[in-house]
């Protein structure tokens, strides 16, 4: 009996430990000890499976709703992006935006109809709209414009600045025939707001009477926010393009003023040049004439000898002498005039033409000098220094109106009030492809906030005098565009000015 017991109490334990190992229950339940007694379980639990299949179904019902609402929000923020696109590739077309905020508007909040407005006045026009059927198309046309003082709830919208949401046109009314044709009871209508200024409206309609979500509210108010930015945009581009059209034609019309002035200080500068030459020649034209005129009087009295007959050989040949004598004075003078018409063709044409061609500097800034002389005050000696053999295939004549604007601007204001000074030019080689000329006066001198001003387009300190500002401007523009070269300035009050220029042998051709 003691070992039967031993046999069955270790059953018992061996049991237990079976199922501690197999489902780890607690030593609560090792007092099962029937295989009859533990069939239930599985049944039980068999039992309890449709219960958990009835806690699950809420979660997996919300999951589902939770990711169709991430999926509309998608779509919502994809429609928005699209539309913003638009505006920036669009900056001069609101048709397009207007279109596409229809269209995006109509599929996400699933609306029969959708429209876009805009006012003009004490008038709202309908200008995009999207599913509408012939005869809908045919009723907004009677219908619009419309008052904006009018009962029309797009009207209403605009005029009284605020959101219209109806969820039954039927019982709130103002509606109008367009409802008659298509059938729709609900609608929202979002105010484009400009500075708290309705411009337009946005409209989507459905046949259900009913509310439109807060999410597709939400939407259109973004989009009647881009419709604001898109027309903005227009009308600033339009600005702009307009400014910059006015800037343009200011543009012009101030170069255009510039030419013409740049053209009367060439004519002004020609006119100087002319007078010195013609005082130059003056003077042996007038010495010519003189000698001429005592040549002729010498004659007559030598033919009135021959005619008494009383002449002598010692009359002849004193005769044959003072006309030779006068004959070489004459044509020592005419030359003399020959070389300064010539000259002055030369640098008249050069004004003129500006032709490039190759020429001596040396001789060039002669001629140019020399015509400046006479028309110059008696008080300023301009004296020249040049290298020799300074061969040049450049442009002569806008050299010359270089050296001219120079001369005369130093005149005037190196030099106020007749004061005594002296202009000095000299020319030099600068290393084997350039050549420096170094302009200088003993005049007053410039203040700093001069010298930073003085190539500046119509800066000048002698307005009052009938200055222009233009002369070293159009220094500054010939020496580093036409000239291809560069101008440096040093001055200060009281000690005279420097204008050192260093231009190139062989003016770039781009030049031209």
């Amino acid at each position: 009996m003691r070992f039967a017991g031993w046999v069955i109490a270790c059953a018992l334990r061996s049991h237990v430990m079976y199922r501690k190992s197999a489902s780890g229950c607690e030593r609560v339940h090792m007092f099962a000890t029937t295989t009859a007694k533990r069939r239930p379980a599985p049944k039980a639990a068999r039992a309890s499976s449709p219960a958990k299949t009835k806690v699950e179904s809420p979660a997996k019902t919300e999951i589902e709703q939770l990711a169709l609402e991430l999926q509309e929000a998608r779509e919502r923020q994809a429609a928005t992006a699209e539309v913003l696109s638009l505006i920036s590739d669009s900056p001069t077309g609101i048709q397009p935006v207007f279109d596409r905020i229809i269209k995006n508007a109509a599929r996400l909040c699933q609306s029969v109809l959708s429209a876009v407005y805009r006012r003009d006045g004490d008038h709202v026009h309908l200008v995009a709209y999207d599913q509408f059927s012939p005869e809908s198309v045919a009723a907004v046309r009677k219908a619009y414009p419309a008052p904006l003082s009018s009962n029309n709830l797009i009207s209403v919208a605009i005029r009284e600045r605020r959101l219209v949401h109806e969820p039954d046109v039927l019982v709130s009314g103002g509606y109008s025939e367009l409802q008659s044709t298509s059938g729709y009871r609900s609608i929202l209508v979002v105010p484009m707001l400009r500075d708290e200024v309705a411009i337009g409206a946005i409209a989507v309609m459905r046949l259900e009477p009913q509310l439109f979500p807060k999410a597709q509210v939400e939407l259109l108010k973004t989009f009647a926010g881009q419709a604001v930015i898109a027309i903005e945009n227009t009308r600033l581009f339009a600005e702009v393009q307009e400014r910059t059209r006015q800037l343009s034609q200011s543009l012009e019309d101030l170069r255009a003023a510039q030419d013409s002035l740049v053209q009367t200080e060439k004519l002004a500068a020609l006119g100087r040049l002319v007078a010195g030459v013609a005082h130059e020649i003056n003077t042996p034209v007038g010495t010519s004439l003189t000698v001429a005129s005592a040549l002729l009087n010498k004659t007559d009295r030598f033919e009135a000898d021959v005619v008494s007959g009383g002449v002598r050989r010692s009359t002849l040949a004193e005769f044959i002498a003072a006309s030779r004598e006068a004959a070489s004075q004459i044509m020592i003078n005419l030359n003399h005039a020959i070389d300064l018409i010539q000259s002055f063709k030369q640098v008249a044409s050069d004004r003129n033409v500006s032709d490039r061609r190759a020429f001596d500097l040396g001789q060039v800034t002669e001629q140019v000098v020399k015509g400046l002389r006479f028309g110059l005050r008696r008080n300023l000696v301009v004296s020249v220094e040049c290298e020799a053999d300074l061969a040049m295939n450049s442009y002569p004549g806008p050299y010359g109106q270089v050296l001219t604007n120079l001369v005369l601007n130093s005149a005037v204001h190196a030099f106020p009030d007749g004061a005594r000074g002296s202009v000095h030019i000299a020319a030099q080689a600068s290393g084997k492809h350039n050549v420096e000329v170094l302009f200088s006066d003993d005049g007053c001198g410039m203040s700093s906030e001069v010298k930073r001003q003085v190539f500046d387009p119509f800066f000048t300190t002698r307005r009052d005098q009938g200055s222009t500002g233009l002369g070293l401007h159009i220094v500054h523009n010939i020496v580093t565009n036409r000239l291809g070269g560069r101008i440096n300035l040093e001055t200060r009050p009281g000690a005279g000015t420097k204008i050192r220029i260093i231009v190139p042998r062989e003016a770039p051709f781009a030049a031209e």
